[in-house]
């Protein structure tokens, strides 16, 4: 397991297409585009060079196998996990508790008090590993879809 730097752009390439490609798998309202992957690689890129983001990642033979992202909040002294992916050939073999492990260990060297990270309800592995880990639920987030009342179409 290695820290990515910003010099590693072929991984900076691939988690903003993975990130961008989860967004939408998990939020049927959200589109990836090209903008909202090159958007993904300048915030990733941004946070590196300011040290206010980790990015630790996994690889097998040089691929890309799992890795994990978060960022610190110094005024709140909060670490917030902005995802944490594991290719699926390559799950259930520790590398996702590992990363996360590792994770902690750099928040609580940035002088984070906390750590949160967002899990889709529907993921009830990664709720259980989370569990397992010490983490407790502190809000559920409900969402409606509204339908838009476009007035164009009753004309």
């Amino acid at each position: 397991m290695n820290r990515l730097t910003i010099e590693q752009t072929q991984f900076i390439n691939q988690i903003a297409e993975v990130h961008e490609m989860e967004l939408e798998r998990q939020n049927t309202l959200y589109k990836k585009t090209k903008l909202s992957v090159a958007l993904r690689i300048e915030m990733i890129e941004r946070g590196l060079k300011y040290n206010e983001d980790a990015i630790l990642i996994q690889t097998q033979e040089e691929q890309l196998v799992g890795f994990i992202w978060a960022r610190y909040d110094k005024s709140l002294k909060t670490a917030l996990i902005e995802i944490l992916y594991v290719v699926p050939t390559h799950r259930n073999q520790g590398i996702a508790t590992t990363l996360k492990k590792e994770i902690e260990a750099w928040a609580r060297n940035k002088g984070a008090h906390k750590i949160e990270s967002t899990v889709a309800y529907s993921n009830k592995i990664m709720q259980k590993m989370n569990f397992d880990m010490g983490y407790d639920m502190d809000k559920v987030v409900m969402v409606k879809n509204l339908l838009v009342n476009n007035e164009d179409k009753h004309k």
